[in-house]
């Protein structure tokens, strides 16, 4: 259980404010690689509403909401095969952070 407690400290340091569903969310976005994954994938692998996984995204995006800074981990652009759809892939400041998740977990 080291790992697991070194990783939580790291995701505390982040944010201490972290939900499951929000943490959810990113490793599901960062495992989906380069490409990204359509947020509507996302919404069937967590089982959740597109107003849930819209907040969640937000979290992780460059800004929560107006004028509230986010974390710049994720961000979200119009799929180009089907503009009604948003694929979400991880920022460079996203994959750094992942990167580290990985090394804490003994997986890189």
């Amino acid at each position: 259980m080291p790992r697991l407690t070194a990783l939580l400290r790291y995701l505390r340091e982040l944010d201490d404010s972290i939900s499951l569903h929000q943490l959810e969310t990113l490793l599901i976005v960062a495992d989906a690689g380069e490409n990204g994954i359509t947020m509507r994938a996302v919404e069937e692998l967590m089982k959740v509403p597109n107003a849930t996984l819209s907040r969640n995204i937000a979290y992780w995006s460059k800004w929560r909401k107006h004028n509230v800074p986010g974390m710049d981990f994720i961000v979200a652009e119009i799929d180009p095969s089907d503009r009604r759809y948003r694929i979400v892939k991880l920022t460079a400041k996203g994959r750094g952070v992942y990167g580290e998740m990985k090394r804490l977990m003994g997986e890189e």
